[in-house]
């Protein structure tokens, strides 16, 4: 076996995969059917019997072309009324040859000039030189279908398909054959005169073959139309707007290439001869606006062509079926959309041994033309980020289906480039972007009556572990931390209080509300009035809920205020929030995203701890032990022994304090901590506390995030005279029984 590196067909460009297609095809069903192809990066290899010499000898003098035939169209030469003159001399020249090679082609002009012939008979002539009525071009094809022989039904299969009551047209043939005022059929006779006519040049014609299959540049090509498939070319260096579409052509790309678009036609179109229009697009789905930097959300696109690429040779045979077949699934079914074909290949939900796809968009970019836009390369891989994304993807389908507004739609968009690059195998910073554009996407449906009317907040059943997710994220690490230490934030179903989601964002539960239940909405400007009011109201509740005694004075008593479950972060990173304000902006991008998401509740992350600086402020280590569930124990000395014992404290913050530090009524709190300190039986290091540059209501929003008893034990041993106690067993705070 000779192993030919075809470096003229290369993967990146349309007519370049097919041409190597088309190749692989005539080689292995006219002169070795043991040939096979693979892909080595974008560039086919063809394993075969044949030298390059032997290859472009047999293309030149022994290559028998296929029967392509389109006599629906009135542009392919079949009409006979003078409109079409080029195709009807072209059609003419190859009814006439007498040559062995196109005799199969012969037979098929032959049938199709009867199938005209009677569809005529039948009245289904068109008006005004059309060749047929529009109302009758499904009866011309299922009269096709049932007298061409069987050899000129692929070229049918790929232009046409018959649906149960309509026509469908693969992009990847244009509209039945026809790109614009270019007719597929036509061309191809012009171009296979040109090679290996009774004219022909057959120098020209080895020439264009090598060009075709090695990448030569030297060789000067026709100025013709080039057609969709390699866009590169068309128009030429310099082109000019009255050229119309013409460029630099090759005619033995052209021929080969249509022989590629053969293997195209649907499996399940051939088994059954009827289908749905999705069956008849092999790897083509509609149109997803990600992913490609020319990407626009208003151009006519037709949709998008995926072509595989596999490693492992592989014969004709195995390629049209994993062609015809076009399998790609996602969530148990084929994938309709770019954006979902993306998924699938982050999920596995191809054939075993693709390696990866290139991606096409079928767009109209010169006039009515339609270009085959190279839009990318995905590989196939398993993604585990893939699962995360699939309960967001139903609610996101909702939103698109709702009929949403501009900046609704345009939000969608920015969250669907996530998933896209996600899947595309950006990593934990596509997925981090995600749930940023996740928030933002749910925020402005709640605020838009005219969608949310029609889509309920999205409700994770069991939401995915999105710390452990992008726990390798590097940039925005803290705010993410901080941001989960929010949205973990959970009460004891036993003792629900308030939902911090219904605090802070538009939904509760499975409903809207009119606003965040803090009254702020969430942006980075508005971070710290949103949490510094939703633990007011968090106090209010606690308050409510707690029964009160005849004659006592509410102020005066403790209540607990914390969350019982959620995220325990180390109490240096609740300082740096406290003394930077830098990183408002990303918290509450991540803030909105998680809570949106859902965020389960846990105590402990996989971070490491880092060293805690030194505390130059009383405010927040003062206060912090008040701020917690359960009871704390520090190590207190003994004033008439002088031993070590165990001390249970039992801290709760007054009902106004936060109302209080957020008035900017620190060091009035802070007096009154200490006081509290020494009613629990302890000795504070100071006797006048001393003033604090603690911003007030920066401080009341820090007191909402968790920390563990540890950390809130050992920062009431800086502020008193005493020492932590010391654990045989972990901290147990917030873990459910």
């Amino acid at each position: 076996m000779n192993r030919i590196t075809l470096r003229g067909c290369r993967a990146d460009v349309l007519a370049g995969y097919l041409q190597a297609l088309g190749l692989l095809r005539v080689v292995a069903e006219q002169v070795d059917p043991r040939a096979r192809m693979h892909w080595r990066g974008d560039v086919a290899v063809l394993d075969t019997t044949l030298s390059e010499e032997e290859l472009f000898a047999w293309l030149v003098d022994a290559y028998v072309p296929v029967p392509i035939v389109s006599p629906w169209n009135s542009g392919s030469g079949f009409a006979g009324n003078g409109k079409s003159r080029t195709a009807e001399k072209s059609l003419a020249d190859v009814r006439t040859l007498n040559d062995e090679r196109f005799r199969p082609l012969q037979a098929a002009i032959a049938k199709s000039e009867q199938i005209v012939a009677e569809g005529r008979r039948r009245g289904w002539g068109g008006n005004k030189g059309e060749l047929w009525a529009k109302d009758r071009k499904i009866d011309v094809i299922r009269l096709c279908r049932a007298l061409l022989p069987d050899d000129a039904l692929p070229w049918l299969d790929v232009a046409v398909t018959l649906t149960l009551d309509d026509l469908a047209f693969n992009a990847l043939a244009g509209t039945g054959g026809n790109f614009g005022r270019q007719e597929l059929s036509a061309t191809y006779y012009d171009r296979l005169l040109r090679l290996i006519g009774p004219t022909a040049k057959l120098a020209d014609s080895r020439a264009w073959a090598e060009a075709a299959v090695l990448g030569r540049e030297d060789v000067a090509y026709l100025r013709e139309t080039v057609g969709q498939y390699d866009p590169g070319r068309a128009g030429g260096i310099h082109s000019a707007a009255d050229e119309k579409g013409d460029g630099f052509a090759n005619p033995w790309s052209f021929v080969l290439v249509m022989e590629g678009t053969l293997l195209f036609a649907s499996a399940a179109v051939r088994r059954n001869g009827t289908g749905r229009s999705g069956e008849a697009k092999p790897f083509f789905t509609r149109s997803t606006p990600l992913g490609h930097g020319s990407a626009a959300e208003a151009e006519s696109v037709k949709g998008e062509q995926w072509v595989p690429l596999w490693d492992q040779p592989a014969g004709a045979g195995e390629v049209a079926q994993l062609i015809g077949e076009g399998r790609a699934q996602w969530r148990h079914r084929q994938a309709t959309s770019g954006l979902e074909f993306a998924l699938a290949l982050a999920s596995l939900g191809v054939d075993r041994g693709l390696t990866g796809f290139h991606r096409f968009v079928i767009a109209e970019r010169l006039g009515q033309n339609p270009l085959a836009i190279h839009a990318g390369k995905v590989k196939v891989a398993a993604r585990p980020d893939e699962g995360l994304l699939r309960g967001p993807y139903t609610w996101l389908e909702q939103v698109r289906r709702a009929g949403a507004t501009n900046a609704v739609a345009s939000a969608l968009r920015r969250v669907e480039r996530e998933v896209f690059a996600v899947a595309a195998g950006d990593g934990p910073q596509a997925l981090a972007r995600f749930v940023i554009e996740f928030g933002r996407l749910h925020e402005l449906v709640g605020q838009s009556g005219q969608t949310r009317s029609q889509v309920k907040p999205y409700a994770a059943i069991r939401p995915p572990d999105w710390l452990k997710a992008l726990e390798h994220v590097n940039q925005g690490r803290e705010e993410f931390r901080l941001a989960a230490g929010l949205a973990s934030l959970n009460d004891n179903p036993k003792n629900p209080g308030p939902s911090i989601r219904a605090l802070l964002t538009r939904a509760d539960g499975r409903a809207w509300q009119d606003a965040p239940g803090c009254g702020v909405d969430l942006f980075g400007v508005t971070l710290i009035r949103a949490l510094a009011e939703a633990h007011r109201i968090r106090v209010i509740k606690a308050q409510d809920d707690r029964p009160s005694l005849d004659g006592e004075d509410v102020t005066s008593r403790g209540v607990q205020t914390a969350f019982d479950y959620g995220l325990r972060l180390p109490i240096s990173l609740v300082g740096r929030f406290l003394a930077d304000a830098s990183g408002d902006e990303l918290v509450a991008d991540y803030l909105r995203g998680l809570l949106a998401l859902g965020c389960p509740s846990r105590t402990e992350a996989s971070w490491p701890r880092q060293p805690e600086p030194l505390v130059s402020d009383w405010g927040l280590p003062l206060l912090v032990p008040f701020f917690g569930t359960g009871d704390l124990t520090v190590r207190v000395r003994d004033r008439q022994t002088g031993e070590q014992r165990p001390h249970p404290v039992r801290l709760a913050p007054r009902p106004d304090w936060i109302s209080r530090l957020a008035a900017r009524g620190v060091d009035a709190v802070s007096r009154e901590a200490v006081t509290r300190l020494r009613m629990a039986g302890l000795e504070p290091r100071v006797r006048v506390v001393p003033a604090s540059r603690a911003d007030g209501a920066r401080l009341a929003a820090a007191l909402l995030l968790s920390v563990t008893r540890q950390e809130r034990e050992r920062s009431l041993t800086r502020i008193c005279v005493a020492e932590t106690a010391r654990y045989d067993t972990p901290d147990t705070q917030g873990v459910p029984a």
